[in-house]
């Protein structure tokens, strides 16, 4: 029996080499050879403890890989393609079947994408995947697989920018310049808006500036609500998007937002600190709080050709690579305050 290498998280702030069988595939399946494994913000939560997932964990949702082995019934993509994985959509529910996949209501119930006695998220910590070919989407053959798994942040940007409605002249302001900072500003900048980042980090600061925003507002040492106000004649912005894990942003966020201002609720928390909201004010302002969670399968393959086309520069939020035998010293750098993503190449 072929096995397949992979790094687990067996408990908080541990991690295991195991060997598990190596998976075939069933009919309409693909096996892909992962090539490249990002480590995600959430992979780093769930090791420190501060996420709360069931252990052992097998984590890896950022990945790209070739295809070694296509099941039957699989025609879109052929033995030897690049491919990257999109989240676990059924595509047979009505949400899927109707462009809202971030809420496929079937995630749980899929076959595991390799077998493991834990919780899987992604599983691109594991060297071999097997998964429906709707979960694939191919790339080019000259694709960069190291960028090319980065398509899942990216494109969860890509989800996020396209609910805010963003028109041309627009001000947005992005809280936050970490690597879904640093995308939204991009993609901001793409849809003609000029853009306003709200970062203390003097590196982090100085990359907003070079990355092309307009203005740098530090909330440590300047108020975000008055200096948005100054920058748009007292109205504010048009659109505002929290990228930060913290519970003490969102009021000046909301206070941020000109009439008819869109709040978009990137981040994920950690903390269920509940936020006072006055709704009185959202009511007679006429303002929208717009939650977003990853990225349809459309979105994903909107960022595969912003990647392959090079209008993101990827190189940007790649801090360094590891070989695969060196995952545990990859998390160790993808630990370090201030990193934004470390890639484990097989």
């Amino acid at each position: 029996m072929e096995k397949a290498r992979a790094l687990i998280i067996p408990e908080q702030n541990s991690l295991e080499f195991v060997e598990l069988e190596k998976p075939d595939v069933r009919a309409y399946e693909v096996l892909v050879k992962i090539k490249a494994c990002s480590l995600c913000t959430l992979d780093r939560r769930v090791y420190l403890g501060t996420r709360a997932r069931q252990f052992p964990f097998l984590g890896g949702h950022e990945v790209s890989g070739i295809v070694e082995k296509c099941g039957d019934g699989v025609v879109g993509v052929k033995e030897g393609d690049k491919v990257i994985l999109t989240s676990a959509y059924c595509n047979q529910c009505e949400l899927d079947r109707t462009g809202r996949g971030t809420q496929c209501i079937n995630k749980s119930r899929e076959p595991q994408r390799v077998k493991f006695d834990g919780y899987i998220q992604g599983g691109g910590l594991c060297e071999y995947l097997s998964v429906p070919a709707w979960q694939v989407i191919k790339i080019a053959d000259d694709a960069d697989l190291d960028h090319a798994a980065l398509t899942e942040p990216l494109a969860c940007c890509v989800h996020s920018i396209n609910k805010a409605r963003i028109k041309l002249g627009d001000t947005v302001v992005i809280i936050g310049m970490g690597i879904m900072g640093y995308f939204h500003l991009k993609l901001a900048l793409m849809r003609g808006a000029r853009v306003i980042v709200s970062e203390m980090d003097p590196t982090r600061k100085q990359k907003a500036l070079d990355s092309g925003a307009h203005v740098v507002i530090d909330p440590g040492t300047q108020d975000l609500c008055e200096e948005v106000k100054k920058l748009t004649d007292g109205l504010g912005a048009d659109v505002v998007v929290n990228t930060i894990p913290s519970a003490a942003v969102w009021n000046s966020a909301i206070q941020s937002l000109a009439p008819y201002g869109r709040l978009i609720a990137y981040s994920s928390q950690d903390s269920k600190t509940p936020i006072g909201v006055d709704f009185g004010m959202m009511h007679s302002r006429e303002i929208e709080f717009i939650g977003t969670l990853n990225p349809t399968i459309e979105d994903n393959d909107i960022a595969t050709k912003l990647i392959t086309y090079h209008l993101i520069d990827m190189e940007e939020v790649i801090d360094a690579r590891f070989p695969f035998k060196q995952g545990k010293e990859a998390f160790a750098a993808a630990l370090k305050p201030g990193a934004y993503r470390v890639i484990i190449q097989y």
